[in-house]
């Protein structure tokens, strides 16, 4: 017997950003994105894939305050899709994160995140490292602009100066994929060690935005977006809920994959206070290639069997290092796929 269960989660991807003060004039951002997927079990490399945690990897930067730069930029990958094997020819996710290391010395301005997306996107980079890093470096810009219009606030070493988190659940309903999304801002104001005080005394902002995407799985497209922010801070914990969807309404309609980017930076790119909404919806696309191998069901291979086929494990060419055209994965999938007769 077929248990159907309405609104059944899918995937789960949090990023995670937190800026500190380091020395004087520098600081410190660490981020983290992790993938829980809650079902789907898919072939990948010989081996199967199963629900559980797919991605834990990480993203350090040292800051210079004055001017914004990037001093040093590291990835670490505890957890990744694909360790060195044979099936993957020695291969590995791990193999592109020294790339990043030459993102050291770039300004933080509004121009860093396209860099970095030139130097470590496509087939020779990592895409979730670098979902991560764009995140990274956005948080860090805005964090350190909020902070210098109080230069006069010394923190100590160690010292939170920012934290941001994006949660974004994926839950599968039949024909159709909700996409839920949470981003939370705390700009902290500086303490005076030793001293005890309200902890509501350190927060000097605060910002939430809540959006909601619905995307039909047969065309990969947007049905529609729904999106809301409010502001807060010590004297006005909760702010008023502003409907940001008037933004964004126009791009029901439009596929979901490739394309949406700038589309998003038309509309939203151009304000600063606009970048936080930016910075969430820009995660929708590569939130919805890992919610993919977890609705599998969706995608059968073309002759009729009742066995996944490669869109089943989200691997698309070039998309990143394993999964790049001339790479060992690529090769073993298109050779199990069927080939058309005649």
């Amino acid at each position: 017997m077929e248990i159907a269960v309405a609104g059944a989660p899918a995937h789960t991807r949090t990023l995670d950003v937190e800026i500190a003060q380091a020395a004087p004039g520098r600081a410190v951002a660490r981020g983290t994105i992790l993938d829980l997927r809650k079902r789907g079990l898919v072939p990948m490399a010989s081996d199967l894939q199963t629900a559980g945690v797919i991605h834990d990897m990480r993203v350090d930067a040292e800051l210079e305050q004055d001017p914004p730069r990037i001093a040093t930029l590291r990835a670490r990958q505890p957890s990744v899709a694909f360790e060195p094997s044979h099936a993957t020819d020695g291969e590995c996710c791990r193999d592109p994160a020294p790339r990043i290391e030459a993102l050291a010395g770039t300004p933080l301005d509004a121009d860093a995140t396209r860099r970095l997306g030139d130097a470590f996107g496509g087939p020779l980079g990592c895409s979730h490292v670098l979902t991560l890093a764009q995140l990274l470096i956005a948080t860090a810009r805005r964090a350190l602009a909020l902070d210098a219009r109080h230069a006069a606030d010394a923190r100590p070493e160690g010292q939170r100066i920012f934290h941001r988190s994006l949660s974004i659940d994926g839950i599968a309903d039949g024909e159709r994929l909700q996409l839920a999304f949470q981003l939370a801002d705390v700009h902290c104001t500086a303490a005076v060690p030793g001293t005890q005080s309200d902890p509501l005394e350190r927060l000097r902002g605060r910002l939430e935005i809540r959006a909601q995407a619905e995307i039909e799985l047969r065309s990969m497209k947007l049905l529609g977006l729904r999106c809301a922010e409010r502001a807060g801070d010590g004297d006005a914990f909760y702010g008023e809920w502003r409907d940001r969807g008037d933004a964004v309404a126009d791009l029901a309609g439009r596929g979901a994959f490739g394309g949406l980017a700038p589309l998003l930076f038309e509309r939203l790119g151009d304000d600063d206070a606009d970048r936080p909404l930016l910075d969430t919806l820009l995660n929708l696309s590569p939130a919805l290639i890992q919610c993919m191998p977890a609705v599998m069901e969706r995608w059968h291979r073309s002759d009729g069997g009742d066995r996944p086929a490669m869109m089943a494990g989200g691997g698309m060419a070039d998309s990143c290092y394993m999964w790049r055209r001339d790479g060992a994965l690529l090769g073993r999938f298109e050779a199990t796929e069927p080939k058309p007769v005649g």
